[in-house]
């Protein structure tokens, strides 16, 4: 009778432990709305992700959330599970403390699974930090908001290509995305692609043009109208540092694309960009994040 040979973890390849080292962590979030203001009702989670208490900088009526992933990073094999459930008229800012970073995959790629669902009157700012991805790491994110046509959407990501603290290039690996906007059970807006470490169209123009930093913002709700591209005219700049431009799409959707070499400036851009378009969007005025001056 054969026996099989269980050797020590210090004695087994980065091949060998990838596929041993999986780890899924689900959180689930509810909100309510009742004469306190909104309320963080319902709170459930497996393995690692978590949130701080709810708080409120702004008033009871806004809640704000921060999802925390203690283990600071995702390895090859990890999935994270997201789902948000907003009830009528609450409204919610959702925020990451830090970048979420994306390690080297080895056998197993990783996979992030967002949900997020608004319901009537209801109002989100989702306002994450960036995703870093490591040289090699193998990445599937999925992002579903589903709104109503009397609720209002701002959410922005940013992404980058490599640590560029320690010089290093992202050039081996991919990162699949696929993001869907919902308005009344009807497909609004939908956005699929994925990136290659070692597609040689990756710095052409009609891709990401040698930056190694992207982000986008969109916005939608009843009162998001072309003529809200005018006031962010002025911030829409195209120069050595920092590319950034506008479109608005019919079906109501307004979207904000910026590509950098330098976080700090997508960053400070978004927000800039956020600050004019909270007012308008959500008809709240926008108060930095308590995180942002950490």
């Amino acid at each position: 009778m054969t026996q099989s040979l269980k050797l020590p973890a210090e004695t087994l390849t980065p091949h060998q432990i990838a596929p041993l080292a999986r780890w899924v962590a689900n959180l689930d979030l509810g909100y309510v709305h009742n004469e306190f203001g909104t309320v963080l009702k319902m709170i459930k989670h497996e393995g690692p992700l978590r949130v701080q208490k709810a708080l409120y900088p702004e008033g009871t009526q806004i809640c704000h959330t921060v999802i925390v992933h203690p283990p600071a990073g995702i390895a090859g094999g990890d999935e994270l599970n997201i789902r948000v459930e907003i009830g009528d008229d609450c409204q919610v800012v959702l925020s990451t403390p830090s970048a979420t970073k994306w390690y080297k995959s080895f056998a197993n790629p990783s996979a992030q699974y967002i949900n997020v669902s608004l319901g009537d009157n209801a109002q989100l700012d989702w306002l994450p930090q960036e995703n870093l991805f490591f040289n090699e790491a193998k990445s599937s994110l999925s992002t579903r908001f589903d709104v109503k046509s009397s609720s209002s959407l701002i959410l922005w990501d940013m992404t980058m290509l490599g640590r560029k603290s320690s010089n290093e290039i992202w050039q081996n690996g991919w990162i699949q995305l696929n993001n869907q906007i919902y308005l009344d059970g009807k497909l609004l807006w939908v956005e699929q692609g994925k990136l290659s470490g070692d597609d040689p169209l990756l710095n052409s123009l009609v891709k990401l043009g040698k930056s190694s930093i992207f982000g986008s913002l969109i916005a939608i709700g009843p009162d998001c109208k072309e003529d809200l591209l005018e006031h962010l005219h002025s911030l829409l700049t195209w120069d050595e540092k920092i590319k950034a431009g506008a479109t608005y799409l019919q079906q109501g959707v307004l979207i904000v694309r910026v590509v950098s070499e330098n976080i700090e400036e997508v960053r400070n851009l978004l927000i800039k960009i956020w600050k004019i378009l909270r007012p308008l969007v959500h008809h709240k005025e926008a108060q930095d994040l308590r995180l942002w001056a950490l």
